[in-house]
């Protein structure tokens, strides 16, 4: 199936040669996508099915700052297009949309993908291409290690939020029986061993790990699974449905463990599931933490602010999210680069350009840096919890009692 699919790719690719009656040169493909008036990015995305909510806020983040650089008169003359597809959060479809942006759309780069098991097909399709894949909303070590030439992160990884969670449960509370729920694909593999090693660090290892189906509720047997072993906290990889269906089914139960999940559950979906679909009682939340890769987007940090102001201006609709946030982060950063490529842009100098950014203050109380070793541009996380009003803010750690 792979080889077909590389076939037709193949096929496309040559079929768009003899369109235009001959071969691009060289020069010319590395600039594709890029005119004398605009500069087209390609984004395939859940924007429909259970996870649509990441990538539609995603994606709105971005085009909240972008639409307010073109207004402004664009990055060197040249107005930035970003064309979304949509691929349901379906590795298969990820796949043909990424073909159809590269070969039917000609886009320059693509951006704001979302999550590990699409994220990891579109990858060889870019690699293969030499085409920068930028922003991804996924933390998996795979896409980061070894650094590729052509694969550029704005957030931190599933490693750094699950040793976060890790930290917080065992070495601030002092637990001693840590579980983990995943889900069955690449994102729920990604953060398990973050989780199996951030335990090994300290000689444990987790009391259970059981798995779901990606897109079901069946939950029931991990959740019991982990009420046999005794588990003090429980690291949780999934979407939100699911997760809150854990949660409150769990909590029915008795059984009444920490909660944890890392920032792609699109917290303030998942706030609402537990909240107003599974009704989980308000004196349960303080034990239900997510960690996350940005700021609280009700903060007031400088950053935060302007992300807020934009996004009602072009959102309207859109109450302010962390997933909106990162993608709103995504696309500055990026800008910035585009400004550094310069007029003579094309997908060798985006690269080196991105690599140039050092110690950019993004106003969200951390400094983001690049360089050819390093494509990992925010490096630490926040923790939040459920608060009395149902919503996921930063918290204190300090304040966290067993």
């Amino acid at each position: 199936m792979a080889r077909l699919r590389s076939l037709e790719f193949g096929l496309a690719v040559l079929l768009l040669v003899s369109a235009c009656g001959r071969r691009p040169t060289a020069s010319e493909n590395r600039a594709a996508g890029v005119s004398p008036t605009e500069i087209r990015l390609g984004s395939a995305a859940a924007l429909t099915g259970h996870a649509s909510f990441l990538g539609t806020q995603l994606v709105h983040g971005s085009e909240a700052w972008f639409k307010e650089v073109n207004a402004k008169g664009g990055v060197n003359g040249r107005q930035i297009k970003l064309i979304s597809l949509d691929d349901g959060y379906e590795p298969a479809r990820t796949t043909t949309m990424t073909q159809r942006l590269l070969v039917d759309e000609d886009v320059f780069v693509l951006f704001d993908y979302v999550g590990t098991p699409t994220s990891v097909k579109a990858a060889p399709l870019a690699k293969r291409a030499r085409v920068p894949l930028f922003g991804l909303f996924t933390g998996a070590d795979s896409l980061r290690t070894p650094v590729s030439p052509w694969i550029f992160h704005v957030r931190d990884s599933y490693y750094a939020e699950a040793e976060g969670a890790i930290a917080l449960f065992v070495d601030h509370l002092k637990l001693t029986r840590v579980g983990v729920i995943y889900q069955q694909d690449a994102f729920g593999q990604a953060v398990l061993s973050g989780a199996q090693l951030a335990l090994g660090r300290r000689k444990m290892e987790p009391v259970a790990a059981e798995s779901f189906a990606r897109g079901s509720m069946d939950i029931e047997r991990a959740r019991d699974a982990m009420k046999k072993a005794r588990a003090e906290a429980v690291i949780m990889v999934g979407t939100y449905s699911p997760l809150a269906k854990i949660v409150k089914t769990s909590h029915d139960g008795g059984f009444e463990p920490w909660f944890h999940t890392v920032s792609f559950v699109g917290t303030e979906a998942y706030a609402h599931e537990l909240v107003e679909t599974q009704k989980v009682a308000p004196e349960k939340y303080k034990r239900l933490i997510v960690t996350q890769v940005v700021p609280s987007p009700l903060s007031d940090l400088p950053g935060v602010l302007e992300y807020r102001k934009l996004a009602k201006k072009y959102f309207p609709d859109d109450i302010p999210n962390y997933v909106a946030l990162e993608g709103f982060l995504n696309a500055k950063v990026f800008t910035e680069a585009l400004t550094r490529a310069g007029q003579a842009l094309d997908r060798d100098s985006l690269p080196k350009a991105i690599e140039s950014i050092h110690d950019l203050d993004l106003g969200i109380g951390k400094r983001l840096n690049y360089g050819p070793a390093d494509h990992v541009g925010i490096e630490g996380i926040y923790y939040s919890s459920l608060d009395p009003q149902g919503h996921f803010d930063l918290m204190d750690v300090g304040g966290a009692t067993p």
